[in-house]
């Protein structure tokens, strides 16, 4: 009886072991096919298939930009007698530009800026004024959140200023045009778009200096409003 018992015993640890076997089992299976599911796997080559892409560029970009451009009337604007109550209208700009990035922090570019014509007016005297602009411009970036970049730069180069359609107490004098130093101060942000594109929204102040010719000598400066659109080259 003793015997009978013991294996009657025996046989129900076994089947408790083989039950408790495949439980365990079961319950593994379940949570790997779940930790499949949710993209937990931790195959090596899933691992990498999910890694993020890092877009890299070989560094130089082309841009375009268009703007607002609050004028300050010009200092030093010399017909050869005093003027008084002058006055500039603000114009619009359009511009162009290329560049490379020197490292994670600094990039430089060359950009030309056209400025619309706008109407000068001071006692006896009225005139059309308009500016281009050639900079070389040096560029630090700040760090990027969320896909923008925000910016401080500076620029220097030539100004080419032209006085045009000019009239004394009403009389035609001409035109006066010419080339000056120009130089720049400027802030802002890029905003990651799509790969390879960012759209620039930016604030510059820009000085001409001793630009327009022997006739009008201009000494202005300026409150640029810019958008622009970047393409970063492969």
């Amino acid at each position: 009886m003793r015997r009978v018992a013991s294996c009657r015993k025996s046989s129900r640890y076994g089947a408790f072991a083989l039950m408790t076997g495949l439980l365990g089992a079961s319950l593994l299976a379940g949570h790997s096919a779940r930790a499949d599911e949710a993209g937990l796997s931790m195959d090596d080559d899933d691992l990498l298939a999910k890694a993020p892409k890092i877009e890299d560029t070989s560094g130089w970009y082309l841009r375009g930009d268009v703007g607002y451009v609050f004028n300050e009337t010009p200092d030093g604007l010399r017909p050869g007698f005093g003027l008084r109550d002058s006055s500039l209208d603000d114009a619009w700009l359009v511009g162009i530009g290329a560049g490379v990035r020197l490292n994670d922090m600094f990039r430089v570019d060359v950009t030309a800026d056209y400025r619309t014509s706008a109407d000068y007016a001071a006692t006896g005297v009225t005139a059309d004024f308009s500016a281009t602009t050639v900079l070389a411009n040096v560029y630090a970036d700040l760090g990027t959140w969320h896909g923008i970049t925000p910016y401080v730069g500076a620029g220097i180069g030539g100004g080419y200023v032209s006085a045009s359609d000019i009239r004394l107490l009403g009389l035609p004098a001409g035109d006066s045009s010419g080339w000056g130093l120009a130089w720049a101060l400027t802030a802002g942000a890029a905003v990651t778009v799509a790969p390879n594109w960012q759209v620039d929204v930016g604030y510059r102040y820009i000085n001409l200096e001793e630009a327009g010719g022997g006739r009008f000598d201009f000494g202005q400066s300026a409150h640029e409003v810019r958008i622009g659109l970047r393409y970063l080259i492969d």
